[in-house]
């Protein structure tokens, strides 16, 4: 189940990683969409944020290898993803709160 979450979490991190990269407008973040338009109006600023994007970038290329190696961790091990999910719902399903939460949204 520890693995299962894990891998969960952790690619919603490379997600929000990507975006980062990406640098939405007006997403708080300063990424490549985001440097190039302020490149615009401030070079120094631009500069700043395309250093900014590399450093995304960067950690996204990071977080997608380590998961990687984590993963083939996990299934040199014997596991699987199937073995997780099913551990997962069987632990989910006798826990006591989050059956009364299903129950509480039903």
């Amino acid at each position: 189940m520890r693995y299962m979450l894990f891998f969960f979490f952790y690619g919603w991190h490379i997600v929000v990683f990507g975006v980062g990269a990406l640098g939405i407008n007006n997403g708080g973040v300063a990424g490549w969409i985001t440097a190039f338009k302020t490149m615009e109006d401030n070079k120094a600023l631009g500069v700043l944020g395309i250093i900014v994007s590399l450093a995304w970038c960067a950690n996204c290329l990071i977080a997608v290898y380590l998961i990687m190696q984590i993963h083939k961790t996990y299934r040199s091990t014997g596991q699987s993803m199937e073995k997780a999910s099913g551990e997962f719902a069987a632990s989910a399903g006798s826990n006591r709160n989050v059956a009364q939460a299903v129950l509480r949204s039903l």
